[in-house]
């Protein structure tokens, strides 16, 4: 079961990708793209050239709890993604994945292209916490 995991954003999305069997993930890369129509048909496309059987979507919930302005906007977008997605879309807290993501491109030094890759990185961390959560159920059964 291959999975998506995604890092809405508002003008870069990052993208990861679990392998074959949903235990690890990597990073698949950042679309650039601010028309969301487009986004969404690039992220179609990802699904459809990976075999993706289901997309997981960031969701950045303030550290306070409740929602923000960022948490609607891509609760927002994951319903829209849904409503065209042939497989099933959900989500996942992404806290401080884009920090763990900058904290790596900070050791390895910054730059542009650095900068662009870690929406992709921080997609995985969020992907990966999502494999790693359901591993933990399965373990329990």
């Amino acid at each position: 079961m291959r999975l998506l995991g995604v890092d809405f954003g508002g003008s870069r999305t990052g993208l990861a990708l679990s392998d074959p069997l949903g235990i690890t993930c990597s990073p698949l890369g950042t679309i650039r793209e601010k028309d969301e129509a487009r986004l969404i048909g690039n992220i179609l496309q990802a699904v459809a050239e990976q075999g993706v059987s289901m997309i997981v979507v960031g969701l950045p919930r303030p550290l306070s709890g409740g929602s923000n302005a960022q948490s609607e906007a891509a609760v927002a977008f994951t319903e829209r993604l849904q409503s065209q997605a042939p497989i099933p879309v959900t989500m996942w807290d992404e806290r401080f994945t884009s920090r763990l993501a900058d904290r790596g491109r900070e050791r390895k030094g910054g730059g542009a292209s650095r900068k662009s890759e870690q929406d992709a990185v921080a997609a995985c961390y969020m992907l990966q916490n999502f494999l790693d959560s359901r591993k933990d159920l399965t373990e329990v059964s």
